[in-house]
């Protein structure tokens, strides 16, 4: 595989150490890539494929941490893309401003109690027919 000389190529590499070194991140916007890229900061250029990643990619957009562009883009659409968000700071302090969230969110442990309340409240037996005006839904 051909690598300019200002290129690593590698079969695969933990996101924690790329991203401390990364300007901007293309992606097809699949949630841990997203999540991962914004909680260091860095802004991205998202190709949607499909799934989830086209609700991520309004998400990152409507943010301003980064740009969609088609999937079956061009490399010269990927390439202005690509510096669009390295010529226009703001990418990057947006990005950044949502990392510090998602880090602050990730290190309280909200999410872990959230989930843990819902999955108690949703193992409660349903009410039955007698239990029903209880909730209000009984026959007056």
């Amino acid at each position: 595989m051909y690598a300019r000389a200002n290129t690593i190529i590698e079969s695969a590499a933990p996101h924690s150490e790329v991203l401390t070194q990364a300007s901007v991140v293309v992606t097809h916007g699949g949630h841990g890539t997203v999540v991962r890229a914004l909680a260091a900061g860095v802004p991205l250029v998202v190709m949607p494929h499909g799934r989830d990643q086209a609700d991520n990619a309004v998400r990152v957009t409507t943010r301003n941490a980064g740009v969609s562009i088609n999937r079956n883009a061009q490399p010269a659409t990927i390439a202005a893309a690509v510096r669009r968000i390295l010529d226009d700071p703001r990418y990057r302090q947006a990005a950044k401003k949502l990392g510090r969230s998602i880090r602050r969110d990730a290190a309280s442990g909200a999410l872990v109690t959230e989930l843990e309340t819902a999955s108690v409240v949703s193992q409660r037996p349903a009410p039955n027919r007698a239990d029903a005006s209880v909730f209000g839904c009984g026959d007056e």
